[in-house]
């Protein structure tokens, strides 16, 4: 997993049920990454992890993020438990990942 304890501020989202189920977020270094947590049909709920994906240095911004997510560009790092992010009141301004 490439995403270290600390707190991350969320940048954009897309989808939400109880909190963000698609998510760009920064680290203290200002890293980007996309956390994914789609809906599985068999399971008729949402994964329990996030899939963490690398967001390249030169990405414009979340519109041109979002497009290379759709056509699988993004490089997968690796799984994250969705109970491991502690999200602000709102659950959409950032996150603290224990």
């Amino acid at each position: 997993m490439a995403l270290l304890p600390g707190r991350y501020r969320i940048l954009a989202y897309r989808g939400f049920h109880d909190l963000p189920r698609l998510m760009l977020v920064t680290d203290s270094a200002s890293k980007h990454w996309v956390l994914d947590c789609p809906f599985e049909d068999e399971r008729d709920d949402y994964a329990p992890v996030y899939r963490v994906l690398a967001v390249d240095a030169g990405a414009a911004g979340p519109a041109e993020i979002w497009e290379r997510h759709a056509r699988g560009l993004l490089l997968g790092v690796g799984v994250l438990p969705v109970n491991r992010l502690q999200f602000d009141e709102t659950r959409r301004a950032s996150f603290i990942l224990t």
